[in-house]
C-alpha cells in the first residue's frame, strides 16, 4: 500500500513539474519547478542507469518497459522489486 501511495504521489508531481513546460506558473514558482524538474530527471535518470547496470540480459527483455518505470517512480519502483522477489 506504501509503495501505491508513493507511486501515485511521484506520477502527480511529474504531472506538476511538467504542467509547468506548457502553462508557466508566476515568477518565482516557475524557477523553482524548473529546477526541480532538472534535478529530478538527472537524479532519477541516474538512478534508472544505475539500476539498468545490475539488470541481467534476460531480465532486461523480459521486462522492456522496466527502466522506464524506474525513471517514472524512482525508489518506489525498486523497493516494488524487492516486495516482488520475496
Amino acid at each position: 500500500m506504501f509503495i501505491l501511495i508513493g507511486k501515485i504521489a511521484y506520477l502527480f508531481i511529474w504531472l506538476f513539474l511538467l504542467f509547468n513546460l506548457v502553462h508557466p506558473y508566476p515568477a518565482p514558482a516557475n524557477i523553482i519547478a524548473y529546477v526541480s524538474l532538472a534535478t529530478f530527471i538527472i537524479l532519477h535518470g541516474l538512478q534508472a542507469c544505475l539500476l539498468n547496470a545490475t539488470l541481467t540480459n534476460h531480465e532486461k527483455k523480459q521486462y522492456p518497459y522496466r527502466i522506464l518505470k524506474i525513471f517514472l517512480f524512482g525508489i518506489f519502483e525498486a523497493l516494488s522489486w524487492k516486495q516482488n522477489k520475496q
